[in-house]
């Protein structure tokens, strides 16, 4: 997927999919993306393409002022593996407040803009989320936006886990003011059950690609141009053909299916919470608009259980932490579930902890 020469017309199928997707997040006809490696690399590159716009130089010359970027807490971990890959630096990351929901406060995040343009940094990068990792949340865009467009900085939407909801008509407004930013990422083997791994960027601005991107080799870019050649626009040289994976679910089903998976899993998180909160064994976590269920079982601590879960061969769940609390993570997010294979999950949960209730006790003393 480097060259045209090699790819032929397995570039068009990328392409297209590209502009069905800049289309549907309101992006104009100056957009474009590429295929990353996954959503880390997706959010490496966005922040790279706001390096560049900041210090132009820095590709030659090398960081040439002291530059920040801004994530809220809940953010996935990516972004501080990526700062210092970028040569921004982990201790130039600056980790806004979120709310009740784990949501970013907007105007906490002009808060520490403020402070930090006072002591001579440079803000360049704000990393909004559409689905953050442990609860699900999506980030206020539309205020965060207000905020980016102020201070002339640029603006990346992670929807690497929850951003494919702009497939769907009725959870689409979850990411409002995305048509602001000015990148948006998203997994399609995550919500849209595609083979790993199948992850999509998407730029306001197709030149920022380019400009930060782009390296001549005679060798490979012998024949057609920049616009064919997608090496000139990505970070890796050979790739495989996430593309076509995408593609051919898309052409399957149409994009009525693909609103369909999405509406699935929010319907299937609903069948879990409504479970959850009408049991007083359960304490429940999580709130509407998100496949991400949190809960708490009979105050068993939710390290202990999962790890016994796993450990017997009963099924395989996560825990997470928000603030001070820590709690079961079940996710609805494949669409091929039934609202009887999610009871049934609950069902098998409190059937183990009956039957092992001798062992989560003395586990739970020895903690």
């Amino acid at each position: 997927m480097y060259t045209y020469k090699v790819a032929g017309p397995q570039v068009g199928i990328e392409q297209e999919i590209i502009r069905q997707s800049c289309n549907l997040i309101g992006y104009g006809l100056q957009s474009n993306g590429t295929f990353p490696a996954g959503g880390s690399m997706s959010n490496y590159m966005a922040l790279i393409m706001a390096r560049y716009v900041k210090d132009p130089s820095c590709r030659e010359n090398g960081m040439t002022k002291p530059l920040v970027m801004y994530t809220s807490k809940e953010s996935h971990y990516s972004n501080a593996k990526n700062a210092s890959f970028a040569g921004i630096g982990k201790n130039n990351i600056r980790y806004v407040e979120t709310d009740e929901k784990g949501r970013m406060i907007p105007a906490n995040l002009e808060v520490q803009i403020e402070l930090d343009i006072q002591n001579g940094f440079t803000p360049i990068f704000v990393n909004a989320t559409a689905g953050t990792t442990v609860l699900g949340a999506f980030d206020p865009i539309d205020k965060i936006a207000d905020v980016t467009e102020k201070y002339n900085m640029w603006l990346h939407v992670d929807g690497a886990y929850c951003g494919s909801v702009l497939f769907s008509d009725a959870k689409k407004h979850l990411l409002n003011g995305v048509e602001r930013s000015d990148s948006f990422s998203y997994n399609a083997h995550k919500m849209i059950g595609t083979p790993l791994t199948c992850s999509v960027i998407l730029v306001k601005d197709k030149k920022h690609l380019h400009n930060s991107f782009s390296n001549e080799a005679d060798y490979l870019y012998q024949t057609d141009g920049d616009d064919f050649n997608l090496g000139k626009t990505s970070f890796q040289c050979g790739r495989r053909n996430d593309a076509l994976k995408f593609w051919t679910l898309w052409k399957s089903i149409g994009s009525n299916g693909l609103e369909k998976i999405i509406n699935q899993q929010f319907e299937l998180a609903d069948v879990a919470r409504n479970y959850v909160a009408n049991h007083p064994d359960y304490t429940l976590y999580s709130f509407e608009d998100s496949i991400s269920i949190c809960f708490n079982y009979k105050n068993i601590d939710p390290k202990t259980l999962c790890t016994l879960l796993y450990g017997h061969q009963i099924t395989v769940v996560g825990f997470g932490d928000f603030r001070e609390d820590t709690f079961i993570r079940f996710v609805t997010i494949n669409a091929t579930n039934t609202e009887k294979d999610i009871l049934n999950f609950f069902t098998v949960l409190e059937e183990f902890v009956e039957k092992n209730s001798a062992i989560l006790k003395e586990k739970h003393v020895n903690l």
